[in-house]
């Protein structure tokens, strides 16, 4: 366990110097380093790497992904959300955490609904950037427009 959230800390504070210089890891895409895909703008959130995640949304934008595996909207989405952040040009990191395992960071967000995105910059949450569900006939339109509003608050 030691180990693992060890090489999960070290794996964050690489994305996050990643991040702070701008560029992405060297690692193949599909290559994946305790929750950590740097080149893709995707990262496993958990206790042990919460911090450099907020760190690094002093950077750029972090949009954080609360979902669980049990969950229909959340595996819906899942896949499209994904598929921006790899995507996006590195201009947000897709902050992933799963609520089965990290229960004490839905409850510091205050998360009460599944799926939830909300836009983090400069460690806080973006005001009026809580979206709640996935779904509808234009939801990967929606969900892209709702992106692009958190990019244009900074």
């Amino acid at each position: 366990m030691r180990k693992t959230r060890f090489a999960a800390a070290l794996a964050a504070a690489a994305l996050a110097t990643a991040a702070l210089a701008g560029t992405a890891a060297a690692a193949p895409s599909s290559v994946e380093t305790s929750g950590v895909r740097a080149e893709e703008n995707i990262v496993h959130v958990t206790s042990a790497n919460y911090d450099q995640v907020m760190e690094s949304s002093k950077q750029k934008l972090v949009i954080m992904d609360f979902g669980a595996t049990w969950c229909p909207p959340c595996q819906k989405m899942k896949p499209v959300i994904e598929k921006m952040a790899k995507e996006n040009g590195g201009k947000w990191v897709l902050a992933e955490v799963d609520a089965d395992e990290s229960k004490a960071i839905l409850d510091k967000h205050n998360i009460k609904y599944l799926p939830t995105l909300q836009g983090i910059r400069n460690a806080k949450d973006l005001p009026d950037s809580r979206r709640i569900g996935y779904g509808g006939a234009n939801a990967e339109r929606d969900l892209k427009n709702w992106i692009n509003a958190q990019l244009a608050k900074g």
